[in-house]
């Protein structure tokens, strides 16, 4: 196997991308042979019928003839590797230890582990408070004429536009993390973000009746028209609505990049609303409450997170967090691509097109072990 990255900046678009050239050598018998735990020999009879295998070793070694994509004539092996897939992965561009850092680190592991074929992966990047640099980075995609793209769903109409742009040149799309239902996509990887933001609510309110509780969203862009945590937030919402009907939910603003002004917002909520002892933030970026809640100690004081990033782990390891709703993020990734992959490569329909991945519930007390 081999593999390069590639790092370019377009300044005046406000688009990143990084490729990724994952190769394959064509595969041997001895692949072959390695991977179903079995001789080169039995590999040999297996192909050709020549002898006595078991039913159970023949479908070992067709099983891993299928995954490596082997071919017993070497020159239609060569010819079929000679085929390159690309797959393009348009996401939001980050800082080390956000979000879709750990997105991306999925997308390059499910690249480099796809053995039926090879794959050229394109990491495309936009700033996901700017709906433009959403439609600048999109539209530069269909030219390069993909073999499938892999998208999030954070601005709706701009995410529309481009799946209709990708459909019309009969390009397949899947989506990851987020989704929009009505579109023609062919899959999804993640949660089911909706079920999320109430198991976070369930979270919060199991220990006593709930009169108030502080919900703390991100500023994304000044028109409002990023808002990729809305299921999950509605998801919350809903579950306090319909089990605490007279419960006061106070909705705080606070901007990511502006930590002294996000200290001044809670404070002042604080000051004016000390009563309030349940607080929740729906999107992954928890930990930047942190630098309040260390100064402002409460024993009484509840707050659910979501999302295993580091500096949340952190926060839930210094006890400022009751609990954070999470799962294995780059786990998503992966399989999004793998099987998007899989099904492109093998004109294949998905087993299941929504695919929704295991949610952890993490408390201090279990941090250790996970």
């Amino acid at each position: 196997m081999h593999a390069t990255a590639k790092l370019d900046k377009f300044s005046q678009l406000s688009t990143f991308f990084v490729t990724l050239d994952v190769i394959h050598n064509a595969a041997t018998i001895f692949d072959v042979a390695r991977l179903a735990g079995v001789s080169r020999g039995t590999v040999d009879r297996v192909v050709y019928g020549r002898g006595r295998v078991s039913q159970k070793t023949q479908e070992k070694v067709r099983k891993a003839i299928e995954q490596l994509g082997y071919s017993a004539n070497p020159n239609a092996s060569s010819l079929a590797n000679r085929k390159e897939y690309l797959f393009v992965c348009l996401i939001p561009e980050h800082k080390k230890g956000e979000y879709w850092e750990e997105i991306e680190k999925g997308f390059i592991e499910g690249a480099k582990s796809i053995l039926f074929g090879a794959v050229r992966l394109d990491i495309r990047y936009y700033d996901q408070t700017d709906a433009e640099s959403f439609v600048r980075a999109s539209r530069e995609i269909p030219a390069l004429h993909p073999s499938g793209v892999i998208l999030n769903a954070v601005f709706k109409d701009e995410v529309s536009e481009f799946a209709a742009t990708l459909s019309d040149n009969a390009i397949p799309y899947a989506f990851v993390d987020n989704k929009i239902d009505d579109l023609d996509y062919t899959l999804y990887y993640g949660v089911d973000p909706y079920k999320s933001g109430a198991l976070g609510a369930f979270l919060l309110t199991t220990r006593c009746q709930v009169r108030e509780i502080a919900l703390i969203r991100l500023i994304r862009d000044s028109r409002h028209k990023a808002d990729p945590n809305a299921p999950r937030r509605h998801g919350f919402v809903d579950y306090i609505e319909e089990n605490f009907p007279d419960c006061v939910l106070h909705t705080l603003f606070i901007h990511p990049d502006r930590p002294e002004e996000t200290l001044r917002t809670l404070e002042q909520f604080f000051a004016q609303h000390p009563q309030v002892k349940h607080v929740a933030m729906t999107n992954s970026r928890v930990w930047l409450i942190d630098e309040y809640l260390s100064k402002n100690p409460d024993s009484e004081r509840i707050v659910v997170g979501f999302d295993d990033l580091e500096k949340n782990l952190e926060s839930l390891k210094k006890g400022h967090l009751e609990y954070l709703v999470t799962r294995h993020i780059p786990q998503q990734s992966f399989k999004a691509l793998t099987e998007f992959a899989r099904c492109v490569i093998k004109g294949t329909a998905p087993q299941r097109r929504n695919n929704y991945v295991h949610m952890d519930i993490l408390h201090r007390r279990n941090l250790d072990d996970y």
